[in-house]
């Protein structure tokens, strides 16, 4: 098989995540000698995360695009078969192994424990995830028990760090889309797949407007497939009416939109025909895509781990001068200071519960806020689903003749529903932008400021009782010196950091588009807070249920063939006004919860920070006593040790330093 993809920045990358690596393993030494269980515990799942981080990259396409073609032609391997069809149910995550396999996840029930994933051979993948012919699909994807497949593949993209995920589309059944937005807040980079031959369908622009766009991704790489199925006279044509279309879509234009034949690319890496590969356009594509990973996104995963590696360096640095001084120190006075310190650490406990329960009374308030706003919404968009039902010309003349009319009123039944969720969505969709977000963010900001201003006080009463209890003079504490490519942290990071980061914490590490301050992270989340809304207003809904009680009307000569059409939109106007109606207070909690859940993930990372910092001072202080007890010769090894901790970390922060450099320099050349 042909390999001619260059795969350098990816293993640039990779060196560089190693490194990272393993600076982060030399802080845990540190902090392990300086008995702070507490940053060891947040440091080695920021290693973790760091080894296990790769680039994900969803693959979204309608069917009949050439998607599962544009995947194989990518992994250079016929990998996808028969079974990437509208009727799959689940996504498909394809990742590196030596060995091929399959792993087949089952969904989460309330309740109940989830089942061990299931080992699926190769050849038997099919009968799990495919929907046979004569089923009913929506029965069956609602009953279908499982969430995802894993396949295992040894494909060099794969093993250089990148993982395909196959998804059934957004614009099929609701409960498969509603799964695809789940995934759309996760992923590095969204590949949308069109065909030349029907390039950029109604559907498709609904999906870019009012889903991956209003979700952050600004950098959808478009592919144009099937290019050579145009004729050579037409092609120009074609291409200035993509770019036309498309390149408004995304933010670099039409340097993301590539024109490309994935059989021909596909055949060429199969058949060792390099020309073949080179004239498909696949190859501009993957330099492209690697870039974009490796730098851009590669960037923010080395940085934002990098940035809590500096807060573990700036900790480090204050904490060694503090506890030689203690170790200095005779014992009679540590424990007078260790006296002392009991009520104003009573303070600062107090202190801590009254900041969470400021943050509480903030977040109650949001979500009341934006239940109000949901509210009003709902209320304005019920009345006006009728309208726009009403307002909607058919594409298709209704013509019954003498044949059977229920596959004519059911065509136009499709049609309508189709296009009312569409409208629904565009609604959403601009009441999030113009109504919901800005709402989310002058909350976020008000709950900013008051923190900022909390924690600033709350910090400098911890510092003050540091250095009264060490006896430290603020000069001679090691501040983190350099700082190249990180900027300095705010009080509330510094509390987050404490309780182990956002990226530890688990909030805001990978959505798109976020930077590193936290105020940025606070208002990525704010995506994610709407997923699925949409597709669960419908769930329930089978338009197709009205054609038995139309064909009923008809033929009782209740309608005319003329007015058939405009007894089909009033009538699904009004059952998606009633389902609409029906599930306005499930709505109304679902966002006022999900607000209030992903703000509370905050507060309780606040919290753990608050409480992080006055052990540290408990610890620090114990610590210096139990080393006094074991004698002069034992804290005369201690202050040696402390020597060369010092040195240690100056080296780790000079190296980090470096690393910073080069990834700042990398994505500033490109």
């Amino acid at each position: 098989m042909l390999q001619t993809t260059n795969y350098q920045g990816y293993q640039e990358f990779k060196q560089k995540t190693n490194t990272l690596v393993s600076l982060i393993e030399r802080q845990i030494n540190i902090v392990q000698a300086l008995n702070k269980p507490a940053q060891e515990a947040n440091l080695k799942p920021l290693k973790n995360l760091v080894q296990s981080n790769s680039f994900k990259v969803m693959i979204l396409g309608e069917f009949k695009r050439g998607k599962s073609t544009f995947i194989n032609a990518l992994l250079g391997e016929e990998i996808l078969p028969a079974y990437s069809t509208p009727c799959t149910a689940i996504i498909n995550e394809v990742k590196w192994s030596e060995t091929k396999s399959a792993l087949l996840h089952f969904n989460k029930s309330d309740g109940k424990p989830v089942k061990k994933p299931l080992d699926v051979p190769i050849d038997e993948i099919e009968e799990y995830v495919v929907i046979q012919d004569d089923a009913d699909q929506s029965q069956a994807i609602n009953e279908s028990p499982y969430e995802k497949l894993e396949l295992f593949w040894p494909l060099k993209l794969c093993e250089n760090g990148v993982e395909i995920i196959d998804s059934p589309g957004l614009n099929e059944h609701k409960t498969r889309q509603q799964v695809t937005e789940s995934y759309l807040v996760t992923v590095d980079a969204i590949l949308l797949v069109l065909s030349c031959e029907q390039l950029f369908s109604k559907s498709e622009q609904e999906v870019v407007d009012n889903k991956l766009r209003p979700m952050g991704h600004e950098d959808i790489f478009f592919i144009c497939n099937r290019i050579n199925m145009i004729r050579k006279n037409e092609v120009d044509k074609l291409k200035q009416f993509a770019i036309s279309k498309l390149s408004p879509r995304t933010r670099l234009g039409s340097e993301r939109i590539f024109f490309i034949n994935a059989l021909g690319a596909l055949d060429g890496k199969l058949e060792n025909d390099d020309e073949a590969l080179q004239n498909s356009g696949v190859p501009r594509l993957e330099i492209e895509l690697q870039k974009f990973l490796t730098n851009e996104r590669g960037r923010v995963k080395i940085l934002r781990p990098a940035q809590e590696l500096k807060n573990s360096i700036r900790e480090v640095r204050k904490s060694i001068p503090e506890q030689r001084s203690m170790l200095q120190t005779d014992v009679a006075e540590l424990e007078k200071r260790y006296v002392a310190a009991q009520e104003p650490l009573k303070l600062l406990e107090e202190k801590r519960r009254s900041i969470v329960k400021k943050l509480e009374y903030s977040i109650e308030d949001t979500k009341e806020q934006v239940s109000y706003k949901t509210k009003d919404f709902c209320r304005e968009l019920i009345p006006k689903i009728k309208t726009i039902a009403q307002e909607y010309k058919l594409e298709n003349e209704i013509k019954l003749l003498f044949t059977d009319p229920r596959p004519s009123i059911e065509a136009a039944v499709k049609e309508i529903s189709s296009y009312l969720e569409s409208q629904v969505e565009a609604e959403f969709s601009n009441w999030q932008n113009s109504e919901l977000e800005p709402l989310l963010a002058k909350r976020i900001e008000h709950i900013k400021n008051s923190l900022d201003a909390e924690a600033t006080e709350f910090i400098k009463r911890v510092d003050n009782l540091r250095l009264e209890i060490s006896g430290v003079s603020v000069s001679k504490v090691e501040l983190s010196k350099g700082d190249v490519g990180v900027r300095e942290v705010s009080a509330v990071e510094r509390l987050l950091s404490a309780a182990g980061g956002f990226l530890v914490g688990g909030i805001g590490s990978a959505t798109i588009g976020a930077t590193f301050g936290y105020q940025e992270m606070l208002k990525s989340l704010i995506p994610q807070l709407v997923i699925g809304i949409v597709g669960y207003i419908f769930l329930g809904l089978n338009p197709v249920t009205f054609v038995p009680m139309l064909v009923a009307a008809l033929i009782q000569g209740k309608l005319m063939e003329g007015g058939l059409g405009n007894k089909i939109k009033e009538e699904v106007g009004k059952k998606f006004s009633e389902q609409l109606s029906s599930t306005t207070v499930d709505i109304i909690e679902k966002v006022g919860n999900g607000v209030s859940t992903e703000l509370s993930k905050v507060k309780n990372l606040v919290d753990e920070g608050l409480a992080a910092e006055i052990q540290n001072i408990r610890q620090q202080l114990n610590n210096a006593l139990a080393e006094k007890q074991k004698g002069q010769a034992e804290v005369d090894k201690k202050l040696k040790q402390l020597d060369i901790l010092a040195q240690n970390v100056n080296s780790i922060d000079q190296e980090l330093d470096d690393l910073i450099s080069q990834v700042a320099i990398s994505g500033a050349n490109q």
